[in-house]
């Protein structure tokens, strides 16, 4: 510009200028990390849950489960700059006429990578028994027994849980859920803990009784005892994974597989719409012609929707145990965890 130039043009030349260079010096990747990781968790996590409802009422159905896996999701970001400086200088030289124009374009390329859950992978995380030291660690850990116990074991010491799948049903000893219950007392009053020990490259698990009990827990040992013919002496009883127990002081359990576990839960979808549930259904599937107002999670089968209900805690959280079970027990899935790559700039 001319140095003679008047204050005003100068004042609209610097400040068009400054508004591009700043546009182009602005950090785009600093701002979009926190809107990105929220928007993309809140998505993902919705997506694994309406995921594995609808694998749920796919059994209820009689359908194959189909897991397909989130591996990765790269979001690219493009900006383009542009920008005009206009200067009136007619009809007089001393005209404050003139303007700066200047726009910004941002453009996002999401990827989204999905891998499908087959062959060996499928085998080893829906058809393989559940290790049992899933379960006891989780136990350990503070989930409560008692759910862990109805959702993830067959039977503990010849005590078999009932199984309502078509493919693995099986009657109900009516112990099994007092045996349940008291493990979950003596949970909870500490006068029971188990333990994961590392042998060699295996690990094996303990259960130690307190050196204090009170009157309820001497009641509920005794009753384990009887029923699981099995003795807590000093050393505690050992956990092995076993239809029936070979020796003293053991406590034979077997595990269900992801697939027997999910054939449970679909025990609890009500194909009626009329909300008529069994009454030892693990969590309880409305059914109904309309997308459901509230609901936990809510998927479309059939034509049909399927919501568990965002007033009912005790579905609520068998449905976030199976989440966890699930994602503990795909250890090939645990080492290659979703990525999220968000290059910007």
């Amino acid at each position: 510009m001319p140095r003679g130039s008047p204050p005003m043009l100068r004042a609209i030349a610097l400040a068009g200028l400054a508004a591009l260079t700043l546009s182009g010096c602005a950090s785009l990747g600093v701002r979009q990390v926190g809107i990105d990781r929220g928007d993309y968790t809140q998505r993902l996590r919705d997506s694994e849950k309406a995921q594995l409802l609808s694998n749920i009422v796919a059994l209820r159905h009689g359908d194959a489960p189909l897991f397909l896996n989130v591996t990765s999701v790269i979001s690219q970001y493009t900006r383009e700059t542009s920008g005009t400086l206009g200067v009136a200088l007619s009809p007089a030289s001393d005209s404050d006429g003139g303007e700066a124009r200047g726009s910004i374009l941002l453009r996002e390329t999401p990827t989204v990578t999905y891998t499908p859950i087959t062959g060996q992978r499928f085998a080893h995380s829906m058809l393989a028994p559940m290790p049992p030291t899933t379960v006891l660690a989780m136990i350990e850990a503070g989930w409560a027994s008692d759910d862990l116990l109805h959702v993830t074991v067959r039977s503990i010491n010849g005590v078999s849980n009932a199984s309502h799948s078509m493919l693995f049903e099986q009657p109900n000893d009516n112990r099994f859920d007092r045996v349940a219950e008291a493990f979950r007392r003596l949970q909870r009053s500490g006068a029971v803990s188990l333990r994961m020990v590392q042998r060699d490259k295996f690990y094996a698990g303990t259960a130690h009784v307190a050196p204090v009990l009170s009157d309820a827990d001497k009641a509920d040992l005794t009753f384990l005892a009887q029923t699981l013919d099995v003795k807590f002496d000093g050393d505690g009883a050992n956990v092995v994974f076993a239809a029936q127990k070979s020796r003293d002081g053991e406590i034979a359990i077997t595990t269900r597989s992801m697939f027997e576990v999910l054939g449970e839960l679909s025990h609890g979808v009500d194909l009626t719409g009329q909300d008529q549930f069994a009454q030892d259904a693990l969590i309880r599937v409305h059914s109904g012609d309309r997308e459901p107002v509230r609901a936990h999670v809510a998927v479309k089968y059939h034509d049909r929707w399927f919501w568990i209900a965002s007033d009912d805690p005790a579905s609520m959280r068998l449905f976030l145990l199976t989440q966890v079970l699930l994602f503990l027990n795909d250890e090939e899935g645990a080492s290659r965890a979703p990525l999220v790559t968000i290059p910007a700039g």
